[in-house]
């Protein structure tokens, strides 16, 4: 008997066999560590936060549509090439992520709560943003199935906990965070792509071997 489930899922897994996303994912949080860090640093009444303001928003705005640009850009040139396109329909929300989101709401919400209440709660966000990255990459690696992305959730948790019991909190703290993780992410799918680059050589090559 056919299992559609499970055939659906190495669908789902064979766009991640190329680790684009990681490295895509990964430079974005580079990008949004890099501004929180230039928050930072840069003496208030500035006319630079305005800029650091208006490029937050774009970040923020702009993120899924520049990972969508940057994959679909490398997989035409990398991936397309050795091991073809697959497209499959996509599914409606299903009730679990429709709660699971909610849940990941309603946490930022609590957290940004917490935070107006009780000011001192500043020098825990590092391990906050870990813990809040961990979930929900944990979410997508159940969806996912792939080892690696179990790992990187434990490694954002590892990673904001550490940056907290180091003592660097509130900005610096957060910007220290999505910087390592980013950074993570970004080894991780470059790692996947040597891996991926060695087991799928370009389909014209192999003809030009062939001959």
């Amino acid at each position: 008997m056919v299992d559609i489930e499970k055939i659906e899922k190495r669908t789902v897994q064979s766009f991640y066999d190329d680790g684009l996303f990681e490295i895509a994912l990964g430079f974005i949080f580079l990008v949004f560590g890099g501004y929180i860090f230039g928050q930072t640093i840069v003496p208030e009444g500035s006319p630079l936060n305005a800029v650091f303001s208006v490029l937050f928003v774009l970040v923020i705005v702009s993120s899924g549509f520049l990972i969508n640009r940057i994959v679909r850009f490398l997989k035409r040139r990398i991936t397309y090439p050795r091991t073809g396109y697959v497209a499959y329909k996509k599914k409606e929300p299903s009730p679990k992520r429709r709660l699971a989101a909610g849940i990941v709401g309603g946490v930022i919400a609590a957290l940004f709560t917490l935070l107006a209440i009780a000011p001192s709660v500043k020098a825990l966000l590092p391990a906050l943003n870990g813990l809040l990255g961990a979930f929900a990459v944990l979410l997508f690696a159940n969806k996912v199935g792939l080892i690696r992305f179990y790992i990187l959730s434990a490694a954002s948790a590892v990673i904001g906990i550490a940056v907290t019991a180091a003592g660097v909190d509130d900005s610096k703290g957060i910007s220290l965070y999505w910087g390592l993780f980013g950074a993570g992410l970004i080894v991780s799918g470059l790692a996947t792509l040597v891996v991926y680059l060695r087991k799928s050589p370009r389909a014209d090559r192999e003809n030009t071997d062939a001959v």
